[in-house]
């Protein structure tokens, strides 16, 4: 993805001013750090003053809120809600919940205003508190009440392998976690993302096979 001209195109879309300087921040952000990116620069790519900022947000730390709220608005579209979780179970099939799951997933890789706001997080988790609330619970533990919730009950209806839950729930998220990281370096640096992709492919259907009977 031209990371430049995805960000230019939604603000010439949009009609908003207050929106507009919404993506210009992720833009700016994601390339050079919040720290390192002042309010003028980023009224700069809309061709407004930097005054004219205060009339939408009341400081960058609060625009920089704004991002990450909506960062982890969006993130709960990732997970099951009871209703799927139920639905799951029913079936029985461990290779439907494996791809209902990597479905979900790929709202991150496939939105490019995700995953970018996701590498902020990632960047900025180790100085902001509040990106690092939101990092310390992304992928696993996010997923971890519903998985270990899913594979329990599958194993008590006997449709699965005995095995520990909560063991076999953290080596899938944490590696899958890994894999998404790499995606997102791919996808920053402009690199082919093929080859992380099939690697995923290759994670999920190697737990299908263990915890199939």
């Amino acid at each position: 993805m031209d990371k430049k001209a995805y960000f230019q195109k939604k603000i010439e879309e949009t009609s908003s001013t207050k929106e507009g300087l919404f993506y210009s921040a992720v833009y700016l952000f994601s390339n050079k750090g919040y720290a390192n990116v002042g309010i003028r620069e980023i009224c700069h790519t809309l061709n407004i003053k930097g005054s004219a900022f205060y009339n939408h947000y009341s400081s960058k730390e609060e625009l920089f809120k704004k991002i990450l709220d909506y960062f982890a608005e969006m993130r709960e579209r990732v997970i099951f809600s009871n209703e799927e979780i139920e639905m799951i179970v029913k079936k029985g099939d461990i290779r439907y919940f494996f791809e209902e799951n990597m479905k979900k997933f790929s709202y991150i890789t496939n939105s490019p205003l995700f995953y970018t706001i996701l590498q902020i997080v990632m960047m900025e988790s180790y100085t902001n508190e509040q990106a690092y609330e939101i990092e310390k619970i992304n992928v696993y533990h996010l997923r971890k009440g519903y998985t270990e919730k899913i594979l329990k009950k599958m194993m008590d209806n006997g449709d699965i392998k005995e095995f520990d839950v909560e063991v076999i729930t953290a080596e899938y998220y944490y590696t899958l976690k890994g894999l998404l990281d790499e995606y997102i370096l791919h996808e920053v640096w402009n690199e082919d993302t093929s080859g992380t992709m099939e690697r995923i492919r290759k994670h999920i259907e190697f737990f299908i096979k263990l915890l199939k009977k």
